[in-house]
């Protein structure tokens, strides 16, 4: 067993690193959805309520296992707000995506 501490990164540092994470994963978060919503041959000017959006949320829910995993690499590299800032924008995506699930949100 390993009695290594990450050794903890100044306050600026980690809070500009979470800022600028925020910042590319909304720009990746949307690119995922575009991306799924085209995937599924969604038109967004003939929508049609009974549209199995099951793939979309479920390319969501996978790119918000990435933003978790990225956060257990900062945790190791020492980034203590930008661990909790990770962790956050992943839990809201998971939320999007139950809400989609759940038949909740609509696109």
């Amino acid at each position: 067993m390993s009695d290594h501490v990450p050794s903890r990164r100044s306050t600026g540092e980690d809070a500009l690193l979470a800022v600028l994470l925020w910042v590319l994963d909304a720009i990746v978060g949307i690119v995922v959805l575009l991306t799924a919503l085209g995937s599924a041959d969604f038109n967004m000017f003939e929508p049609d309520r009974h549209a199995d959006m099951t793939s979309v949320f479920s390319y969501v829910a996978v790119f918000a296992g990435v933003v978790l995993l990225s956060a257990i690499v900062l945790y190791r590299g020492g980034y203590r707000v930008s661990v909790v800032a990770q962790v956050l924008a992943a839990m809201a995506i998971l939320a999007l995506c139950d809400a989609g699930f759940s038949g909740h949100l609509t696109l």
